[in-house]
């Protein structure tokens, strides 16, 4: 029983994301962006530079475990009518059988890191009766209102609302995970991203996550997927807090634990560079208090590394 037991979680973890993701038809994907123009002479202080690096790491951890959530929500919906997957958050299902359900919060996580309020709508596809989310291609949208995520340590939070379209790309769920396959989700988002001093950003995303399964251990990478320009591994696009265009390109796939794993949701693996016109960095994630990359257990945090404007290499490592 337990093992059908630690089955089953795997399965919830996975193919939430799958299940949250967005049914989209082509006019609500967002359009490739264009390649910024970039130019080698770095700017802006240490604290600026943290900053940045800070709202891309927040941005993506906030999203990946948004969409986890909706993914357990949407496992079974005739099942998560009685079911809160998560603490301070409840599933309205009054409308699963049009494929529409709801994500409410109203506090602090289960960790006591962060307070979450606001709502998430999911909704697979719907003509008559329901698509059910482990159909190959199918597709399912995940609506952000008013999402907000205040880090309990100094208060610092996110404003999340927009959508993210998530396509079932190769179909299956947990079972088929659990026989050896991968599981693979497209994800294309458009995301209104209100920052704490109150500024207000438009934020585009594309790209593919992969799920696997080694001995009980649940994986999921996340690869950049769109080309333009000199870009071959554009993940994020938009403008920062300070008002400069950005490009996030993903040359090394993001990976983190999702289930089996005394570190979940701490990136093993990752190297972004962030192009704007004035200045590039690079994050690099999964590496100790030096810097360097971690193999074995839990890494320390992330760091990036940028030139300054006297060509001088800078670096900075913050703890996850």
């Amino acid at each position: 029983m337990k093992t059908k037991n630690s089955i089953f979680k795997i399965f919830l973890v996975i193919s939430f994301t799958g299940l949250v993701i967005a049914g989209c038809k082509k006019n609500s994907e967002p359009t490739p962006a264009p390649a910024p123009f970039v130019q080698p002479a770095p700017n802006g202080s240490i604290s600026q530079q943290t900053q940045k690096a800070a709202d891309q790491n927040t941005f993506e951890n906030e999203c990946n475990k948004a969409m986890d959530d909706a993914n357990n929500a949407m496992q079974d919906c005739s099942k998560t009518r009685a079911v809160q997957a998560v603490c301070n958050m409840t599933v309205d299902t009054s409308l699963a059988f049009q494929g529409k359900i709801t994500l409410n919060y109203t506090g602090n996580d289960c960790l006591g890191l962060t307070s979450r309020t606001g709502s998430i709508i999911i909704q697979l596809p719907y003509n008559g009766t329901v698509t059910t989310w482990t159909t190959a291609g199918a597709l399912a949208k995940l609506t952000f209102v008013n999402y907000k995520v205040t880090r309990l340590s100094d208060g610092k939070y996110l404003i999340f609302n927009g959508f993210h379209s998530i396509k079932n790309v190769n179909g299956g769920g947990t079972i088929q995970l659990l026989l050896g396959a991968t599981i693979v989700h497209q994800i294309r988002a458009n995301m209104q991203v209100t920052f704490d001093d109150g500024t207000n950003r438009t934020w585009l995303v594309a790209k593919t996550r992969t799920f696997s399964n080694t001995l009980g251990l649940v994986k999921a990478t996340i690869a950049g997927d769109t080309t333009f320009g000199t870009y071959i591994h554009a993940a994020v696009w938009g403008t920062n807090r300070l008002g400069q265009p950005f490009t996030v390109d993903m040359p090394t796939a993001f990976s983190y634990n999702m289930f089996g794993s005394t570190c979940l949701y701490k990136p093993l693996t990752g190297v972004i560079i962030d192009y704007t016109p004035t200045f590039t960095f690079t994050v690099t994630y999964g590496v100790d208090i030096l810097g360097n990359p971690v193999t074995i257990g839990c890494p320390y945090g992330y760091k990036f590394t940028w030139v300054d404007p006297n060509g001088n290499n800078q670096q900075v490592i913050l703890p996850y």
